[in-house]
């Protein structure tokens, strides 16, 4: 951001994206506006414990088809696609929790969403919305990520999902605080 001469941001993180706008809004709260934190993650009990034992399996050959041909459609490298896996599932895998306390240091305002039959406890995102301060909870109707179309939850219906959710995410960050 410094580069690019952006002194502040609003920031969306979706899932694994989720937990990693958690720690720059910890790490560097001088550069966040506003916060959209999409399935995200803040402690290891906040999902079943069986997807810890699912993550630790983890293979390529296991990772979802449409998020592999996705990301080969944007970069035909096998060796990379390979790389990005292997990284972002230890990634999880080694995740530790957020505490409490940093997660009540967050000030900017953020928008947590989540279905009602994501891999994130739906307790799980309550809490995180009861220890950031100035934060709106939506639990929307659907599986991990389809309230906003993600590719390997897309059903017919789920563009009614994100017809709904999109519109309340502009809202809220053009919302005056």
């Amino acid at each position: 951001m410094k580069k690019l001469n952006i002194g502040k941001a609003d920031f969306f993180g979706f899932s694994n994206g989720g937990t990693t706008t958690l720690q720059i809004a910890i790490r560097h709260p001088e550069i966040v506006g506003k916060l959209v934190l999409g399935s995200a993650l803040a402690k290891r009990n906040g999902v079943p414990v069986e997807f810890w034992d699912f993550m630790s399996k983890a293979t390529l050959d296991n990772m979802p088809k449409e998020l592999k041909d996705a990301y080969l459609t944007v970069t035909p490298d096998t060796v990379g696609l390979r790389t990005m896996h292997d990284k972002d599932a230890k990634r999880v895998i080694n995740f530790k929790d957020i505490s409490d306390a940093q997660l009540r240091s967050i000030k900017a305002p953020a928008l947590i969403i989540i279905a009602d039959k994501d891999v994130i406890k739906p307790a799980h995102a309550l809490e995180m919305q009861s220890q950031i301060q100035d934060s709106q909870l939506a639990v929307i109707p659907g599986l991990h990520g389809e309230y906003i179309g993600e590719v390997t939850t897309l059903r017919p219906d789920s563009l009614s999902q994100a017809d709904f959710v999109v519109p309340m995410i502009e809202r809220f960050l053009n919302s005056v605080n």
